[in-house]
Parts: C-alpha cells; sequence; structure tokens
C-alpha cells in the first residue's frame, strides 16, 4: 500500500473522533427512522415530485423504486449507524451506502448546527477534540469519491448508464439504481443473512 493511502487512512480515523463518530451514529439513526417509516407509507408506489421527505430527497432517477428497494436503502443507514457504534471503520460499501453517508454526515452538520442541546447530550461523556464535528473532513476521506452525488445533476441525466460517455470515461460503478447495494469489493460485502431491522 502506498504512503498516499497510509496518509489518507489516518486523516480518515482523525476525522471519525469518538464525538463525531456519535454525532454520525445519531444523525444515521435518526435518517433510518424516518426511512423506515417512508418505506411503510409509500409502498410499491413512485415519489411523486413535490412529495419531500427523505426518498423525495434522493435522485430523481431513484424516484420510482419499489418498496424492497427503499428497503434496502433504509438498510444502508442502519448498516452505517451498527458501524459507528461498533467503533468499525466507517466506509461505504456500495453506491446506497455512499448516499446514506452522504446524508448523514449532512443531516450530522445540520445537528451540530441547529441542535446544540442534544449534540451535547450525545457526546457528554466522550473526550473533546480539536478536529470534533469537522464534517468536511469527514465528507473528504470517508469517500473513494463523489461520483453518486453526479445524480443530483439534472443537466448529466442518464449518467447513471453504463453507455454513458460520461459514465465511462469517468470509469463509474453501480450508479444505476439496480446497482445501489451490490457490493464494491465482494471480500467486504455484508452479510446477506443479516436481515433487516423492520420486518
Amino acid at each position: 500500500m502506498s504512503e498516499d493511502w497510509d496518509e489518507e487512512d489516518d486523516e480518515g480515523e482523525e476525522a471519525l473522533t469518538a464525538c463525531t463518530r456519535a454525532v454520525l451514529h445519531l444523525a444515521l439513526q435518526e435518517l433510518s427512522d424516518q426511512a423506515w417509516q417512508e418505506v411503510s407509507a409509500l409502498g410499491d408506489q413512485p415519489v411523486q415530485r413535490s412529495a419531500g421527505g427523505l426518498f423525495g430527497s434522493l435522485p430523481r432517477v431513484t424516484w420510482h423504486q419499489d418498496g424492497p428497494w427503499r428497503r434496502q436503502m433504509a438498510r444502508a443507514f442502519d448498516d452505517l449507524a451498527a458501524d459507528c457504534s461498533s467503533n468499525a471503520e466507517v466506509e461505504p460499501r456500495s453506491t446506497g451506502e455512499e448516499m446514506a453517508l452522504h446524508l448523514g454526515i449532512a443531516r450530522a452538520q445540520d445537528l451540530t448546527r441547529n441542535r446544540p442541546r442534544l449534540v451535547r447530550d450525545t457526546v457528554a461523556d466522550l473526550p473533546e477534540d480539536r478536529a470534533d464535528f469537522d464534517w468536511d473532513a469527514c465528507s473528504d476521506v470517508l469517500f473513494q469519491d463523489h461520483d453518486v452525488l453526479m445524480l443530483f445533476d439534472h443537466s448529466l441525466d442518464g449518467i447513471e448508464q453504463p453507455d454513458n460517455e460520461i459514465h465511462q470515461s469517468l470509469g463509474m460503478t453501480n450508479l444505476a439504481p439496480h446497482d445501489w447495494f451490490a457490493a464494491f469489493d465482494p471480500d467486504l460485502a455484508r452479510d446477506p443473512d443479516r436481515g433487516f431491522r423492520r420486518p
């Protein structure tokens, strides 16, 4: 492994201080709860343009996905939250987990800005660190790339398709919704028998 990769790994550990990890865990839990509520409410119905909510905030290429797909998305929040609470390495293992982690970081940043009392209570027993709540650093070091965010750009519609010119030129993988939960690395895939938090 190159020295650059070693440095990046060190940065990743530094970005996820104990307090940062705890608030990110809280954010992912909140998003999971919201996702599961919407899974029940939406069923297999497509998300409407004006619906809002968590699934309405995803790229529009996902809006016509069905209930089982949304259950997998909800589980992506659960899996990452479990990583945070177990002190495992927090690394998205699929496109769905990349999206979940981006949303988790954004929610965590919102918590630190707008719900300081909740954040104080969450980290009350944890050691402080000068790197606490550096959400920009988290975005920089916890991802291999930010390709999934390009799905929000309507001028790039179709970029999720493997035959798209930009898709090919940038070497993108698994951006089409039906591929969102395929592991980037089969050796790091989640346990396929882990089930779901809710039936």
